[in-house]
């Protein structure tokens, strides 16, 4: 065994299958800069009685492909939690650079190295000042993305060092977020695809507010302000009209357009103001078809009529949120499998169920203990 493999059974590492979170309030407020163009300018964004200061350190503000590395460490302190598994009390984790350059899709090279260099350093020298509260706490508080770095590094058989191990303690403010305030959702693989900063964001946003709803409307100023763009409205909204049609946002889809256009209550008054619709692709799972088709768009529920006589129907697709859900209580298993095993089984019995994400569940309990995770 080499050294560098024996010191990785040493490290911290997000075990495969574990899926990556991401902090509420991180996913619903500015946070990160969405250039990889170093912004030394410091930022402010006050909304809803929510105060942030940014202040920017020698290397620039902190980014939001920089966060990624903060996802990563709260992934892993997040499983060790769901594995019922001991918290580092110090808030250090030590890991591997190399897993977390393959688990957010970077670049192994020495770039790659350099690169992730440069992320930690404008993760230690950002300073924030908010009043968000962390473990139920309101208080205005100020910290650095992580309060310190280490890089253990090693002699090869050439004498080249290399880095073995990086050791990062995660401000307290985030750690109690994850551990006593447990407000993480879950984050899909492709994520990591995204090559512009809006992009992601418009992900975050998306992930956030939709949830169990239908839509998600909200108008562009409002829109730009919550992205922290500082970049005048038309220009905003050209970028947003690219990425729409180049469909890159994973798990939704994206509608721009004059309020006039949308049938809500929460539309903008004046039918000529700009804004942007969310939807998720896959439909709510308590939206049921009658068996034998969709057709004629009709789109209407079913309902049992006694508890003797059933109408046959089979439901749709589960909800984003409900397949996230279904990954977080079984790791390492193929949930869509899953889930297509239930519709067939649920069509077969000829059953239309009133609490879908209920009924799949118990279906997946029974599934994974009757099956080894590679059946």
């Amino acid at each position: 065994m080499s050294d560098s493999q024996q010191v990785d059974l040493f490290l911290d590492q997000l075990v495969d299958g574990a899926p990556f979170k991401d902090d509420r309030a991180l996913m619903e407020h500015p946070w990160f800069s969405l250039t990889k163009q170093p912004r030394k300018t410091p930022f402010e964004y006050n909304r809803g009685g929510v105060e942030i200061r940014i202040e920017p350190g020698a290397k620039g503000m902190a980014s939001i492909w920089d966060k990624d590395l903060l996802m990563y460490l709260g992934s892993i302190i997040n499983d060790k939690i769901e594995r019922g598994e001991p918290v580092p009390a110090d808030r250090k984790i030590k890991f591997s650079a190399h897993d977390f350059l393959r688990a957010t899709k970077r670049q192994t090279s020495k770039r790659g190295y350099d690169l992730f260099l440069d992320c930690l350093e404008r993760l230690d020298g950002t300073r924030i000042r908010t009043n968000v509260a962390s473990a139920k706490e309101r208080t205005r508080q100020g910290f650095g993305w992580i309060e310190s770095y280490k890089i253990h590094e090693r002699k090869t058989k050439s004498g080249k060092s290399v880095m073995a191990a990086v050791e990062v303690t995660l401000n307290e403010w985030m750690f109690k977020a994850i551990v006593i305030d447990r407000r993480v959702l879950t984050i899909s693989p492709r994520y990591f695809d995204l090559s512009k900063g809006l992009e992601r964001r418009l992900y975050e946003l998306a992930r956030k507010h939709c949830g169990q709803q239908r839509s998600w409307l909200i108008g562009i100023p409002s829109l730009k302000e919550k992205c922290g763009s500082d970049r005048e409205e038309r220009k905003f909204r050209a970028e947003l009209k690219k990425i729409i049609e180049d469909g890159t946002v994973p798990d939704y889809s994206l509608r721009l357009d004059k309020a006039s256009k949308f049938d809500s209550p929460f539309k903008s008054r004046n039918p000529n103001d700009w804004m942007l619709e969310v939807r998720p692709l896959r439909p709510r799972s308590d939206e049921l078809a009658i068996h034998n088709g969709e057709a004629d768009g009709d789109n209407s529920e079913q309902e049992l009529i006694s508890d003797s006589k059933l109408i046959s129907a089979r439901p749709k697709k589960l909800s984003i949120d409900t397949i996230n859900d279904a990954r977080e209580r079984f790791p390492g298993w193929d949930i869509e499998q899953i889930e297509r095993a239930w519709i067939s089984y649920t069509e077969e019995k000829g059953q239309v169920l009133k609490s879908p994400e209920k009924a799949f569940f118990a279906f997946a309990k029974s599934w994974v203990e009757n099956r080894s995770i590679d059946a």
